[in-house]
């Protein structure tokens, strides 16, 4: 979990550059996407997931926990 969120938030760090444009040859006019966009880059991706993997083995665990700390369901205090 600690790796997941170290790698995301040096993917969020880095300026991702993409580099690509579009141009009119006729019109000699570039287009270049404006800042509304939001491009993650491979490392983001990455950190996420490895994040979202590490949470959900936290909650896993922390659930397999509270059940091994309950009684059985068969057991004599359960009848009561």
């Amino acid at each position: 979990m600690l790796t997941g969120a170290v790698v995301l938030i040096v993917g969020l760090l880095t300026p991702v550059s993409y580099g690509w444009f579009a141009y009119q040859p006729l019109a000699d006019a570039t287009f270049t996407p404006g800042g509304g966009d939001v491009v993650l880059s491979r490392v983001t991706i990455i950190g996420s997931i490895l994040l979202t993997m590490g949470l959900l083995a936290l909650a896993f665990l922390a659930g397999w926990r509270t059940g091994a700390k309950r009684s059985p369901l068969g057991s004599s205090d359960d009848a009561r």
